[in-house]
């Protein structure tokens, strides 16, 4: 269910975020003349606007809550540090393995990228048949430009099966979880 974070008395569990981290496009010039330098498809959004979405959506949390925050390399630890300014501590750095990725600078190829898990308050216990079974770095294909992988939304389900969830900078709706994003 779509839900505005600015006008709502729900309380969640979990929240979900793949903030629009300010970036350009990549690219050779000579591969692909229109790329190089651009910017992206969509809006991106300032440090400051992130942390803004994310304390408003902090406010709508449970005493004791989960926070799984994508990042890029670039921005690690900005988010951190934002999750932390909103009383969230770090619990792990999960890590996609997208199998392809982004020659920045035609340097070395970007193929990660990070979920921060942190928790507020006292840590929530996962599912007690999940305890050891999920590893800190799986692996997904890249389905299409900043799309984040299947398998993320079914660690936190699998995590946390019985928790309120709400995903933020969402593209589509998802059941079981409520969302909030330009793009829904």
């Amino acid at each position: 269910m779509i839900v505005d974070i600015y006008n709502t008395d729900k309380r969640y569990d979990i929240i979900y975020a793949d903030p629009p981290w300010k970036q350009h496009k990549g690219g050779k010039k000579s591969v692909r003349p229109n790329s190089s330098g651009c910017a992206l498809d969509y809006k991106t959004c300032s440090l400051k606007e992130i942390q803004s979405h994310l304390e408003q959506a902090s406010r709508l949390t449970t005493e004791n809550s989960v926070l799984f925050l994508w990042t890029i390399d670039k921005y690690l630890f900005e988010a951190q540090q934002i999750a932390e300014s909103l009383g969230y501590k770090l619990h792990a750095r999960m890590v996609w393995n997208k199998v392809t990725g982004i020659p920045a600078a035609f340097t070395i190829r970007f193929g990660h990228e990070y979920l921060l898990y942190m928790y507020k308050g006292k840590f929530i216990p996962i599912a007690r048949e999940e305890r050891g079974k999920i590893h800190s770095v799986f692996t997904e294909r890249v389905q299409r430009h900043s799309q984040k992988p299947q398998i993320a939304y079914e660690i936190i389900e699998r995590l946390y099966p019985n928790a309120t969830r709400l995903e933020m900078y969402a593209r589509a709706e998802r059941q079981g979880w409520d969302c909030w994003g330009n793009e829904v």
